[in-house]
Order: structure tokens, then sequence, then C-alpha cells
């Protein structure tokens, strides 16, 4: 019985390693030579082939959202115009018009870029979220209901990033 307990354990050691970064925001910074801006990435994945991902660029102005549901991308979604609403904590915050395209391997995406005011309101409401970040990308059939899990780290660089934008 002690074989078959420590054999378990250590199982669920080795496989947890698996689960890390799912189901939580995590974010990335580096310098872009392209834009000559620092480049912070934050994402959310749902699954190995779904998930949310902010850009925010300091050398250009405002930041964009891409969605992307998980399923391949079909010509008909180009004749799509989604509008994409965003909630926090139960707060619907604003809704704006985006567009589709496609990443990856032919993986549909559905994205949007915020400036100015929703801009603001956004990243400020991502960065004190307690709950749930929920996000309806217009294309698929039920909304992203996104744990806040290391929202607040992942807001506070978005804001960071904003704040140093020259535009």
């Amino acid at each position: 019985m002690r074989k078959v307990i420590i054999l378990f354990s250590m199982f669920a050691l080795i496989s947890s390693p698996v689960l890390a970064g799912f189901d939580s925001w995590s974010t990335e910074t580096e310098k872009d030579p392209f834009s000559g801006g620092i480049r912070v990435t934050v994402d959310y994945s749902s699954s190995l082939r779904s998930g949310v991902v902010i850009f925010c660029d300091d050398a250009q102005s405002g930041i964009q959202v891409r969605m992307i549901p998980g399923f391949a991308y079909e010509p008909s979604l180009a004749d799509v115009t989604p509008e994409i609403e965003f909630a926090i904590d139960g707060q619907r915050l604003l809704g704006q018009e985006g567009q589709t395209g496609s990443v990856g391997d032919n993986l549909a995406i559905s994205e949007t870029n915020l400036t100015g005011d929703n801009a603001k309101t956004f990243v400020s409401a991502f960065a004190q979220a307690k709950r749930q970040i929920a996000i309806k990308d217009g294309i698929s059939d039920r909304p992203y209901l996104l744990t806040a899990r290391h929202s607040k780290k992942a807001g506070e660089a978005l804001v960071t990033c904003m704040e140093s934008q020259k535009h």
C-alpha cells in the first residue's frame, strides 16, 4: 500500500506542470526592435487551441485584444463584423466592433483595437478585477468567462504600458 501511495504522489507531482499556465493570466514584457518600444503581451490559455491575448506597445496607441475560440477559420467569417463586448466582475464595460481572421494552424480569431477612453476603461478595470473577466467575441456561441487569477499583475503591466504611450 505504501508503494502505491508513493507512486501516486510521484505521478501527481510529475503531471502537474502540464496544467501550468492554463486558466490564469500571464504576462511577458520585451523590447520590440521593430517599433522601438516595450511590448507587453498578456494572455490567458483556456486550452492548447483557445484563449485570449492582449498586446500593448508603448510606441503605439491603445491595445489590441485577440480572442481565439479554438475552431478552424472558415471563409464565411470574412463577412462577419463581430461586436466584441467586455465585462469585469459582472459589470458590462463596453462593446466595440472588431474584425475576424486566422492565426497559427488556421484557427479563427476575433480581435479589436481599443484606443482612447475605451482602452483606459478596460485596462483600469482589468487591473482591479477580483473574480472574473468576461468577453463576447461576436463569433462564438458563448462568452469567455475567465478567472481573474493573476490579472492584477497583468493589468498593472498594461496600465504601465498605456501610461508610457506617446500618442
